[in-house]
């Protein structure tokens, strides 16, 4: 068996060897879209672990954990979606988040993904949905906390609101009357919860 390579935190200064350009210079050529699909996500985990912890607290992302942020003992998982996508669009997309069950150890050699035994399941204490809540193209900006809305379940309530789905619509939310809190509310919330 191979162990992994512990990973460092980058400062962005590192450079390729034997050329001239940087790490900082590959992060802003592959990250620089925020509101890509493949990055949007990975950047509400860090707004989430950034609202609830002092920065020395906070590690490396670990893509394939079973949840996104430890935060009091807590296993909190984090789902985002848009109204906005990256590509030209002729009508706002749906809200819904998905993927809130998973397998367990899903990447482990000594359990098989696919079995039938390895059913999915819930595997955060605490649900924060992260909804990037603008609908203007010309002033998205994802840097503005302000155009976010943030909605926390406990396992149990996100549970009994989806019908023990591994997805649930905003619609659904809004239905149960979930409430949408800002980004200055959501540490305070969490705390009460914990």
């Amino acid at each position: 068996m191979y162990k992994r390579k512990e990973v460092e935190k980058l400062s962005g200064k590192e450079k390729f060897y034997g050329v001239d350009f940087s790490i900082l210079e590959f992060w802003q050529y592959g990250f620089s879209n925020l509101n890509s699909n493949i990055l949007r996500g990975s950047l509400a985990e860090f707004i989430i672990e950034n609202l609830l912890k002092n920065k020395n607290e906070i590690g490396i992302r670990n893509p394939w954990g079973d949840y996104d942020v430890l935060y009091k003992n807590k296993k909190i998982e984090v789902k985002c979606s848009s109204y906005l996508q990256d590509w030209d669009q002729n009508e706002y997309s749906k809200i819904n988040f998905c993927r809130l069950k998973a397998k367990d150890l899903y990447w482990s050699s000594a359990v098989d993904p696919f079995s039938k035994d390895n059913a999915k399941s819930y595997k955060a204490d605490i649900y924060i949905l992260c909804l990037f809540n603008h609908k203007d193209p010309q002033t998205l900006n994802l840097l503005d906390l302000e155009q976010w809305s943030f909605y926390v379940l406990t396992k149990k309530e996100l549970k009994n609101l989806s019908n023990d789905s591994s997805s649930i619509s905003l619609t659904r939310l809004e239905k149960y009357s979930v409430v949408a809190l800002k980004y200055k509310e959501v540490k305070n919330y969490i705390d009460n919860i914990v």
